[in-house]
């Protein structure tokens, strides 16, 4: 049985060992745009309040991550959102995004920011799926950055003038 929740500090390890090889063997291109600062001292990095950690596990092994940070008192940002490749299509990745919705609907943030690139199709099919619209793109190269937003109360704000 797989469960969801908060981050442990003895989870550190586990937690940047499962991130570093799904982007080293996945997205090798890709791994030198995602810095890994974030997850030196996960605590301190989600730890600020309107932020959290969560990781699925299951047998006693981090099998997937999902970390919210707030970007403003409204805005917060989905981040690191991972899951073992011998765990996919079993509905983790989409239970990982609704815990985090459901905390950053407890907290109170009006939006929820997704930024990832174009060859993580399974992340943007998810968020697609998860009622998240696109906001913006731009071209790198052979590579898009995608920003999608996801917002929780009420209609869509009108875009400041």
């Amino acid at each position: 049985m797989i469960s969801i929740r908060k981050c442990e500090p003895s989870d550190q390890k586990a937690i940047k060992k499962l991130i570093v090889k799904i982007l080293n063997e996945e997205f090798p291109k890709e791994a030198l745009a995602f810095p890994l600062s974030d997850l030196e001292d996960i605590s301190e990095s989600y730890g600020k309040l309107g932020e959290a950690f969560f990781v699925a596990v299951s047998n006693g092994s981090v099998v997937g991550t999902v970390g919210i940070k707030r970007e403003d008192e409204r805005t917060a940002m989905l981040r690191r959102l991972f899951v073992d490749s011998n765990h996919r299509r079993k509905r983790l990745g989409s239970q990982l995004v609704e815990r985090a919705i459901e905390f950053c609907r407890d907290v109170g943030y009006d939006e929820i920011i997704f930024k990832t690139n174009s060859a993580m199709k399974s992340a943007i099919k998810l968020c697609e799926k998860k009622k998240f619209a696109p906001k913006a793109k731009l071209d790198l190269g052979p590579m898009q950055l995608v920003k999608f937003g996801l917002f929780l109360k009420g209609e869509a704000l009108a875009p400041r003038k």
